[in-house]
């Protein structure tokens, strides 16, 4: 919702400032919908969780010879 928002108002203000016309309408969204991509392609691909404070990379091992894992013999 709050994007949403966000985006109205830049249109809006968008238009105040250089007039309602298709032209400013759309270079607005252009411009809004440049800077939100851009804005999500800068976050982590993770969520934290709540109590969690940082980002653990997810780690895959195959085979059964790896030192991460001691093996009852």
């Amino acid at each position: 919702m709050i994007p949403i928002l966000l985006i109205a108002a830049a249109v809006l203000g968008a238009c105040l400032v250089f007039g309602y016309s298709s032209f400013v309408v759309g270079l607005a969204l252009m411009a809004v919908g440049v800077l939100g991509l851009v804005a999500f392609l800068s976050t982590p691909g993770t969520v934290l969780r709540p109590g969690e404070r940082e980002f653990v990379e997810e780690r895959h091992y195959f085979g059964r010879n790896d030192d991460h894992h001691e093996f009852r013999k």
